[in-house]
This record gives structure tokens, sequence and C-alpha cells, in this order.
């Protein structure tokens, strides 16, 4: 197999821990004092500012007071608008439709028709050309990706930026998997290989050590499924779930989506292969919610692939699970391990890569121009010094103490993202802020979760490659491609549970795809890409 291979370069892995380094006790200085400061005293208007947010309810920020220091410095009152579906787009849709639309509301859009058609018929607000009086939020979105993201040169949302690269997409789909029951089947190396994962997954499926009628691999959603079994064969096609974020390779002479990569037939077949020898837990199609993390913090799965980064699995399955069920057992990050990267079929190893973004803010056309400038300023102070000092470390001379630019935590124990929960949620509304976690000094995640990530940050860096992919081509947008969807969840599921040969079930795929205009859109963004100049 022949695949256009860009290698990862330790120099950017030596920057970071330079600036780490650098920073390390010290207040985060990654966004500067600017010229322009945001206005000292509050705007004399209160205002109310609607929001809709996952995992965002009303009446659940009044008692925080690091929310509260938000609203008075800008004025304003934070009101929650929950988001009541598991179909959350629907929701939105229903909302555009209607005229309901929060002020605010986060949700992952772009490149989907229903954000085309909410730019078009006047639905989501512009983001001004000038900046200036908004500073902070200007230097945001002043990176060469974000900008072109924008439409007839206007940004109609704001990205919720996770990474500052995408080599750390790699935090995004985890494969954590339960250690000591492999030490008790037998298992006395941890598996570098996808034949190594799948012993593994079988002796403690055969051992059943604790006698739970255990299963192999689960997932947090369904969604997650290909972040692991597409990097086998055609790495680039790990999705977000979207249905719009896919990925085009150049192969045998024309671009084409990576999920429809001929080498995709491997990564398929492994997924059966792990499906048919009884390694995924058969209730994996309809696991969601907290189902998986339960079974996994129960015993009833030996691994599960989850998100959310390991703040996610620090609080959802250490603290919330595993400390209350296991008590006087072993701590959770003895007993679990993560899997790192295993070789494709073509030895290199690859991580999942996504965007350096996830999801974005939208503003509502509805707000007055009074509002959408308070908007603004809320986004503009969340992107602050001060803003991302309370974010890292809660409130001074409470959680810590500051000398210069010296920060000094109170209790180093002390998680912030658990105690001031309401703000934490709140405050990725701006972004996710994933590269503070990389700093030795953050106070998200336990020094056990810490160790764990840079652990799998640092072979990750080290020993993965990124399959070649032209990112300017998700982007874009042509009449086929535009209402064009993949979801390829729903695919890897269909193939996995089949009777039928992968080979047979994956053309039947395609050839649905095709009924729906796939060769045309190939055609389209190949002549686009030819007159873009893009090779």
């Amino acid at each position: 197999m022949s695949m256009n291979i860009v290698k990862r370069r330790l120099p950017l892995m030596l920057a970071i821990v330079v600036l780490f380094a650098t920073a390390a006790g010290c207040r985060d200085t990654s966004q500067q004092r600017l010229p322009s400061q945001p206005a000292a005293s509050a705007p004399s208007e209160h205002m109310d500012i609607s929001v809709a947010l996952w995992d965002l309810k009303d009446n659940m920020l009044a008692d925080d007071p690091l929310v509260q220091r938000l609203e008075k410095k800008l004025n304003i009152t934070i009101k929650p608008v929950d988001i009541t579906t598991a179909n959350y787009v629907q929701q939105f849709q229903m909302w555009a439709s209607t005229g309901q639309l929060p002020d605010i509301f986060a949700v992952d859009a772009v490149n989907s028709q229903y954000y085309r058609n909410w730019r078009d018929q006047g639905v989501i607000k512009p983001l001004p050309n000038d900046l200036t009086a908004y500073p902070y939020l200007a230097q945001y979105l002043a990176t060469t990706e974000f900008q072109d993201l924008k439409d007839h040169g206007k940004l109609y949302f704001i990205p919720r930026k996770t990474y500052d690269s995408t080599d750390y997409n790699v935090l995004d789909r985890l494969v954590a998997y339960r250690w000591d029951l492999a030490q008790q089947a037998g298992i006395t190396k941890e598996p570098e290989t996808w034949d190594e994962f799948r012993a593994m997954l079988k002796a403690i499926v055969d051992k059943d050590p604790e006698n739970k009628h255990i299963t192999g691999l689960t997932t947090v959603s369904k969604i997650l499924l290909g972040g692991l079994f597409w990097l086998y064969g055609s790495p680039a096609a790990t999705s977000d779930g979207s249905g719009s974020d896919f990925k085009w390779i150049k192969e045998d002479g024309r671009y084409i989506p990576a999920v429809f990569s001929k080498h995709a037939i491997a990564s398929l077949q492994q997924l059966r292969d792990f499906y048919t020898a009884g390694l995924i837990d058969p209730e994996l199609p309809i696991t969601r919610g907290n189902m998986g993390v339960d079974k996994f913090a129960e015993g009833k799965v030996a691994a599960i692939i989850t998100a959310g980064m390991f703040r996610s699995v620090d609080a959802n399955m250490d603290q919330s699970r595993w400390q209350k069920l296991h008590p006087k057992e072993q701590s959770f990050y003895d007993s679990v391990r993560f899997l790192k990267p295993l070789p494709a079929i073509d030895g290199n190893r690859y991580s999942a890569v996504f965007k350096t973004f996830w999801s974005e803010s939208y503003i509502s056309s509805n707000v007055s121009k009074d509002k959408m400038d308070r908007i603004l300023q809320l986004f503009d102070y969340m992107n602050s010094p001060d803003f991302l000092e309370m974010r890292h470390y809660g409130l001074e001379n409470v959680d810590f103490t500051k000398d210069g630019d010296a920060i000094q935590k109170s209790d180093p124990s002390t998680n912030i993202l658990s105690k001031y929960r309401s703000f934490s949620l709140f405050a990725n509304l701006a972004n996710w802020d994933g590269m503070a976690m990389l700093h030795p000094n953050y106070s998200g995640i336990s020094p056990e979760a810490y160790k764990a990530q840079k652990e799998l940050i640092d072979y990750s860096l080290r020993m993965t490659s990124k399959q070649a992919y032209e990112p300017r081509l998700t982007n874009l947008s042509t009449p086929t491609k535009d209402t064009f969807t993949i979801f390829d969840n729903d695919d890897m599921i269909r193939v996995m549970i089949s009777k039928l040969p992968v080979e047979v079930i994956w053309k039947s795929i395609i050839d649905g795809y095709k009924a729906k205009g796939l060769d045309r859109m190939i055609n389209e963004v190949n002549a686009e890409a030819k007159r873009m100049g893009i090779e």
C-alpha cells in the first residue's frame, strides 16, 4: 500500500515543551496584554443573554462565584436554554424556523446545509469585519485556518478551538482498557499491535476474571468507532460525526473522500473480525449517554473508546464512577491503561485527525445592535488573560495567590473543573482550551491523568504520521457537495453486524452514495481543485 505521509516533526514537540517549561509555575501569558483594553467599568445597561450550550442547564449558574464575577464585570445575566433532545441539530433547526433561537448557541454546523440555510436566510449574525473594539477576540480569530472559514468575506460564527495543532487530536479518541483484568487473564505486555490488542481482549473475555460475563470493546457513542478502526486502513477517514467534515485524499490521480478509499475495506474487515470473534460489545450499536462508561467502570466491558480528553476521563470515569464503585481497590489509573496508536496495514502508526476546533458558537440575528456589542464584549473577555486566569486557577486569594506573574496554588489537589463546574462548562462557549491541559501546572486534571496524558502525547508525537489530505476541499462549496453527507459511523455499524461478506455490504453502501450523487460530487470537487491550482 502506498500512502503519501507527512511525518510529524520533533521541533514542534520541542517548541511546545520549551513553551510550557518557560510558563511552568507562572501566569498563563498565551494571550498578551493588548494596547486596547476592555472597559474597566461595567456597562451601565443590564442585559440578559440567553445561551444554548450542551450540559448547561437552567438555574445552574447562579451560585458559581466565577460566573458571578463575569456577570458583574459585563453587567449581564446568563440565561441557559436547555437542549432537551438527543437530536440537538433538529432542535436548533426548529428554533431557527420559528424565530426562537437563543442569543448565542453552540453546535457543529460548519459545512452543513443547515448552516448555509441559516447564513443565506439571515438567521445568524456575521461578526463585524472591524474587531478593533474587541482586541482579544480579534487576536483569537487571527489565524489562517479561521480566516479561511469566511463566507463572502464574513465570518458567521466563532470556532470553538481545541488545540493549536491537529497533532493533539489523539486526545479526542482515547481507548481505555482494563489492564488489571488483562493481567489477571495472563497478559504481561501492554498491546502495541492490532493482534496484541485483539489477543488481550480475547483473554479478558475468555477468562472473565470477575465473573461478570464481560464483553470486549464498547464506546461512549457509535460516532467514535471510526476514530479507532479507520486508522488501520484509511486514517484520514476519521470523522467527528457531523456528516460534513469528510477529508479528501488523492488516490489513483484524483481526490476522493478518504472513507471511500480502496484501502477502507481493510478497516471494515478488521472491525468485522473483532465483532464476529465476540470482542465487541453486542450492545454497542444502541449505546448512548452513560451506558458505555457505566459498563466499563462496572467491569462489564474490557475496553471503551471515549472522547473529551483526559479531563473527561478524570471527571466522568474516575471521580464519578470508579472511586464510588471501587473505594477500597487500587486506583483508576493503576487499573486502566490507554491504547497507544497501533500500526496500520502500511506499517505506519496514525492517530485520529479532525480540525483544530470542534463546533462553533453562533449569534442569533434577532439580537439588537447593543446586545450584539455586549455579546462581542463577552467573547472578547472570555479570551482575555483575566478570564483565562480564572479558568485555569480559580479565584485569586482563594484558590491561588500571585506574586508578580508567578502563580501559587493554594491546594494543588483541588480540581478547578469540578469545583467550578458551571463556570467551566460555560467557558467552553468560547473554546475548549485544550492546550492548557498540556501545562504541568494545569488544575483541571489530576496528577495521575496528567501523567497518562503526557505519556500518550509524547508517544504519538514521536511515533505517528499523518496521512496527507487537502483541508481546503473539506471547506469547499459545490452544488452537490453542499447537500452531501457521509455518516460513516452508521455505515460501519451496518458492515459490522451484517451477515454478508464485507466486500458485498460495503459495495451496496457505496452504491447508495452513488445514487445520491457521489460521482457527481467527486467530479465537481476535482474540477474546482484544478481551477484553484490544488494538485
